[in-house]
């Protein structure tokens, strides 16, 4: 069966670390969690697999010399049909630390980086509709021309590219390489911030120039070249919405409602929210190709699973045959979702 959905984002598992600081400049506290399912490969696929079945979403995931036998336990009880598992008896699994210092993050590698390129996927994912993937416009320029003959390894594959800046790339050098790239992007989707940083604007002025900024630097996008879709990500804000050719676009709330310095109850940590959102998205595309919010409301759900707890949401099947994301059904929350708009 073709797939839907898939990514050439890594899985890695996770430390993550934070530290609190004092009035002297000294680390007080340390809290530390190692060996957490992470990657944004991974949240992204999570978040297709909301909607769809696990035999219709795909990634790549490389196990190490050091692969522990029960991370593959957790994996499979989101379906074994998402997995594809390629064995590395040379190389530790990929491992990263995420460091938390008050609200400051940092991220490294703890292992060697690796990058998953086109001809990496497996035959199965190679059929895929949508292909996400994350990296600065030069790499995504990379990409591309692999997905293009004579390099691409299944000729008659060419995905719907969709595309997420790694944050550290959204700098006005990298802004000619986005030009070349966005002609060839089916979906991009920065958050409010990254976006407004290819053009040099920083957060405060981001956040003075609230939603009409976020409206107006979508826009900008198309001037720049974007071929269809453009969706800006913006935390409490919620996510807007354009198309190539309208004049407006659509704002779909975020489903929790919180006020940027704090939460509600129900936002524990949005580690791998972005992410899991465009793999919502891409569902979202593939059960409603005509019906843009309709779609984003799919990635805003898909989201609000994954910023519940730390780490990944649950999901079991109940008597009744049907699939619960932290004990709730996806198309209830969607249908909640329409209630309130």
């Amino acid at each position: 069966m073709p797939v839907d959905c898939a990514t050439l984002g890594l899985f890695i598992l996770d430390t993550f670390e934070w530290r609190t600081i004092g009035s002297d400049g000294e680390v007080k506290s340390t809290k530390r969690e190692e060996g957490v399912l992470g990657g944004g490969g991974l949240y992204a696929m999570i978040g297709s697999r909301v909607w769809l079945p696990a035999n219709r979403v795909g990634i790549l995931v490389d196990r190490g010399n050091d692969w522990p036998k029960e991370i593959e336990e957790e994996l499979v009880k989101y379906g074994e049909g998402m997995w594809v598992f390629r064995d590395k008896p040379d190389e530790p699994t990929t491992r990263a630390l995420n460091l938390y210092t008050g609200e400051h993050r940092d991220f490294k590698y703890l292992t060697a980086r690796k990058r998953l390129e086109p001809k990496d996927l497996p035959p199965r994912l190679r059929t895929s509709r949508y292909l996400h993937f994350v990296c600065s416009p030069s790499r995504a320029l990379t990409i591309r021309s692999q997905l293009q003959p004579p390099l691409n390894p299944a000729p008659d594959w060419q995905p719907q590219l969709v595309y997420e800046p790694i944050p550290d790339r959204c700098v006005p050098e990298e802004l000619p390489s986005l030009r070349q790239i966005l002609p060839h992007i089916h979906v991009f989707s920065p958050n409010h911030e990254e976006a407004w940083s290819f053009f040099g604007v920083g957060p405060e002025e981001v956040a003075r120039r609230g939603k009409e900024g976020i409206e107006e630097v979508a826009r900008r996008f198309f001037d720049e070249g974007a071929a269809s879709i453009v969706v800006i990500r913006s935390g409490a804000l919620g996510a807007y919405a354009l198309r190539r050719g309208e004049e407006r676009g659509v704002w779909v709330p975020a489903y929790h409602a919180y006020q940027p310095g704090g939460s509600g109850p129900k936002v524990v940590d949005v580690t791998g929210a972005g992410n899991s959102f465009l793999g919502g998205l891409m569902a979202g595309l593939v059960l409603h190709p005509d019906d843009l919010v309709t779609a984003v409301q799919c990635a805003s759900v898909s989201a609000s699973f994954v910023i519940e707890q730390f780490g990944l949401p649950s999901v079991e099947r109940g008597e009744d045959g049907i699939e619960r994301w932290n004990g709730v059904n996806s198309n209830e929350r969607l249908a909640e979702m329409r209630r309130r708009e």
